[in-house]
């Protein structure tokens, strides 16, 4: 029986983990080749909406007795804080890389005004909504569920007015409060959900779900992008979220718990705010050095970063903890 209170469940992991290796696929391939195959329509789907749905399976528990004072200071020491000083200490080498203006406003703009890091913003966003949901309705779920679909069409709708990120990817956060209420609702009707997780339903799962990509790929060719808040046809965008969620949430519970992958679920927040830097110089580096076209030059240089990335995680863990948790610093200046 899996324990649910327990924030490292092995499957959760795993998901999580996934979810960041596609992660770093994308961004070394943008790096790299720039190259869009038919895996990237394969992945796109899922590869942030299924961890947005981790994250709200997570969120959501013992609605009963719903700690908003613990939720709303872990906010504040491990989502907020960490997406403030990780973007402060790399802002300068990303500003110059990328060719950005470099000033105080640019600066507080892009860090204090949330675009610096924009898959933590989006998470921090979708969760204050997600709070102020249970202040409004306790455990009614189903309900928020709609909300939550009427924030990410909303989002949609503001976003051709004003397209900008700024401030916090707040439309980012709406259209993920959509995924993160459904992760909810999974770990509230786990038990029954679990009755369903077998080899017949993740080989259905499979099919429907790539049959769609592969259709999607060959003859319609739509993108969506929670990131850009642009979905080519919302429909078949959420039809392709939910689908890829099922499939991920079938295939991380069959594949078994491997060590790697379960420290990348465990340090993901660490391997995401190094997955733009990392890719960038390694990518380069690649280019000049090992000029190969094709995806499988994009799989050898994601293996290098993800390598690179567990000795740089193993270091902030051991010896720099406080830049991940601002309670870490309070309690020392209270001894």
């Amino acid at each position: 029986m899996i324990d649910l209170n327990n924030k490292n469940i092995g499957w959760i992991n795993t998901g999580r983990a996934l979810c960041m290796i596609f992660v770093y696929i994308a961004h070394c391939n943008f790096y790299y080749q720039n190259h869009i195959s038919f895996l990237y329509f394969v992945y796109k789907p899922f590869y942030l909406s299924f961890f947005f749905f981790i994250s709200g399976f997570l969120f959501f528990k013992d609605l009963e007795n719903f700690q908003f004072r613990k939720k709303i200071k872990n906010l504040g020491c491990k989502l907020l804080w960490p997406v403030i000083v990780f973007p402060t200490i790399i802002w300068i080498p990303k500003a110059f890389a990328h060719s950005n203006e470099v000033s105080i406003a640019a600066y507080f703009i892009d860090v204090f005004g949330g675009t610096a890091a924009w898959f933590v913003s989006t998470l921090l966003v979708a969760q204050l909504l997600a709070l102020l949901l249970v202040y409004l309705f306790k455990n009614r779920l189903w309900l928020m569920l709609v909300i939550g679909g009427v924030t990410m069409l909303s989002a949609f709708a503001i976003a051709k007015m004003q397209p900008e990120p700024f401030p916090w990817y707040y439309k980012s956060g709406m259209i993920a409060l959509f995924f993160l209420v459904l992760g909810g609702l999974a770990r509230k009707y786990y038990h029954v959900i679990s009755r369903f997780i077998n080899t017949k339903n993740l080989v259905i799962g499979t099919v429907l779900y790539l049959g769609l990509m592969l259709y999607n790929y060959y003859c319609l060719g739509y993108f969506q992008a929670i990131m850009a808040v642009k979905y080519d046809n919302i429909p078949l965008g959420i039809v392709s979220n939910i689908l890829g969620i099922f499939f991920m949430l079938q295939l991380c519970h069959a594949l078994p718990k491997i060590n790697w992958m379960q420290y990348i679920g465990k340090n993901t927040l660490i391997f995401y705010f190094f997955g733009g830097g990392v890719p960038l110089v390694v990518g380069q580096l690649a280019i000049s050095f090992v000029p190969f076209e094709g995806y499988f030059m994009t799989f050898i240089v994601t293996v290098l970063c993800l390598a690179l990335l567990f000795p740089i995680s193993y270091v902030i863990n051991r010896y720099f903890p406080w830049l991940l948790d601002f309670s870490l610093i309070i309690k020392r200046i209270k001894q």
